[in-house]
C-alpha cells in the first residue's frame, strides 16, 4: 500500500464531516437568540406550549367554524389541554394579547413568517376605520 500515510487522516476527515450534524444539533440549544414574549394578561385556551406549535390551525378551524359553517351567535370551543368550553372568536384573544408588535410580530419575525391575516383583520393597536355615511364620500370624489 503507498498511500498508507493518507488513510487514518481521511478517516478522521469523515468521521469528522459524518457526525458534524449530531454535534450541531446537541449544542443547538444553547447557541442563538430566543425572543422574550410579553406573557398574556389572561388565561389562553390552550397551554402556552400548544398554541405555540398549533396557534395557526386553531384560527383556522375556527374561520372554519364561526365564518364558512355560518355559527351564528358564536360557536362553543371545547379546549384540548384545559377542558374549558370558550366562545369562537378572535376578539378574547385581543383581551389578553394587547399588543400584536410585543407578541405576533417579534415570534413572526423571528421565524421568518409573515401572514397576511393582518391585512384585512384589526388588531388592537390601530384604529377602526370610521363610517361618516354618505357624506364623507364626497372627500374622495371631488
Amino acid at each position: 500500500m503507498y498511500h498508507k500515510r493518507y488513510v487514518i487522516p481521511l478517516i478522521l476527515v469523515f468521521l469528522i464531516g459524518f457526525f458534524t450534524p449530531y454535534w450541531y444539533n446537541a449544542m443547538a440549544g444553547s447557541f442563538g437568540y430566543e425572543p422574550e414574549l410579553k406573557k398574556p394578561a389572561g388565561e389562553c385556551v390552550e397551554d402556552a406550549k400548544w398554541m405555540a406549535s398549533n396557534h395557526m390551525l386553531l384560527l383556522q378551524q375556527w374561520r372554519t367554524q364561526g365564518i364558512r359553517n355560518a355559527a351564528e351567535g358564536g360557536k362553543i370551543y371545547h379546549s384540548f389541554t384545559t377542558g374549558k368550553e370558550f366562545y369562537i372568536t378572535i376578539n378574547d384573544c385581543w383581551s389578553c394579547h394587547t399588543d400584536k408588535k410585543e407578541f405576533c410580530d417579534q415570534c413572526h419575525d423571528y421565524i421568518g413568517i409573515h401572514p397576511e391575516c393582518w391585512d384585512c383583520h384589526y388588531t388592537p393597536d390601530i384604529e377602526k376605520p370610521h363610517y361618516e355615511g354618505i357624506d364623507g364620500l364626497s372627500k374622495y370624489f371631488s
